[in-house]
Formats: C-alpha cells, sequence, structure tokens
C-alpha cells in the first residue's frame, strides 16, 4: 500500500508540475509571493518546473516497474512455502 501511495505521489507532483499548466497555475497563485516569481520569471519557472515534471515522471514510473517486479514473484496475501528436509 505505501508504494501504491508513493507512486499516486509522485504523479499527483507531476501532473501539477507540468509546464503547461503554468498558465493555470499563475492566477490561482496571484496576491502570493510564488505567484509574482512565476509571473515576473516565467522562463525560469518553466524550466524549473520542467525538471521537476521529469524527475517525478521518472520516479512514478520507476515505482511502477518496481511494484510489478514485487508482484510478479508473490503477492501480500501469499503464504510462502516451506522446504521439506
Amino acid at each position: 500500500m505505501k508504494e501504491h501511495t508513493k507512486k499516486w505521489g509522485w504523479g499527483f507532483l507531476a501532473l501539477l508540475s507540468c509546464p503547461c499548466h503554468l498558465i493555470l497555475i499563475v492566477p490561482l497563485l496571484a496576491g502570493t509571493t510564488l505567484g509574482a516569481y512565476f509571473a515576473a520569471y516565467q522562463t525560469a519557472a518553466s524550466v524549473i518546473l520542467a525538471v521537476l515534471f521529469v524527475i517525478s515522471l521518472w520516479m512514478m514510473f520507476k515505482r511502477t516497474d518496481k511494484q510489478a517486479k514485487t508482484n510478479a514473484t508473490h503477492d501480500c496475501c501469499a503464504v510462502p512455502e516451506r522446504k521439506m528436509r
């Protein structure tokens, strides 16, 4: 469950940090220091958000691969087999 939650967290961060959403984020942050920074330095904000977007996508898919590999060998409800002597 924890890995699943982390994957969704990285996905949500990717959704928020997508540079194409900067047009929607700036009006929502109007009147705040962060909004003023984004409005004044849109190029720098776009680059920073693009880097954060790529990192969060990478982490999300990395978690997905990790979860797929883990589920392939066993699931959480499986009882491990005992070795017979």
